[in-house]
């Protein structure tokens, strides 16, 4: 069974992802299609930006860009462990959301782990309980 993630439908395994970013390296949104003169992007909804002062950039999980949050699927604490291991130490927990879930920077990726920072902390959670995206739009 293929798992998506609620936030933008994708399959919860996806690792990489087209964003448009402008000309300082901020995300303008998440890449659709390339028209005349502008890139259709889309953050919640889908707009045109103009080419001009934007490029397409691909994002990915292991080049430690994007978010990570818990798979909303699954209840329950997940554990955040010290390294990319099933027996290393927990170190943090994230909790089952009552809404909104908490975002977490993707710092990389390694083993199948999402390496991320946590209350001030890098830890690493399993991929398969954990949803990555290019951009935070929650």
């Amino acid at each position: 069974m293929m798992t998506l993630c609620l936030l933008c439908g994708m399959a919860a395994s996806a690792q990489s992802m087209k964003m448009v970013v402008d000309k300082n390296g901020e995300v303008v949104g998440r890449y659709v299609k390339t028209n005349a003169d502008s890139y259709t992007v889309d953050v919640q909804d889908s707009y045109d930006v103009p080419k001009a002062g934007n490029r397409v950039v691909t994002f990915s999980a292991a080049a430690g860009q994007g978010i990570v949050y818990r798979n909303q699927d699954l209840s329950g604490n997940i554990n955040v462990r010290s390294d990319a291991k099933r027996n290393a130490p927990v170190i943090a927990q994230i909790p089952d959301p009552e809404g909104v879930p908490d975002t977490y920077p993707c710092l990389g990726k390694k083993n199948g782990y999402y390496k991320i920072r946590i209350d001030g902390r890098v830890g690493y959670v399993r991929e398969d309980v954990a949803c990555w995206d290019g951009m935070d739009t929650f």
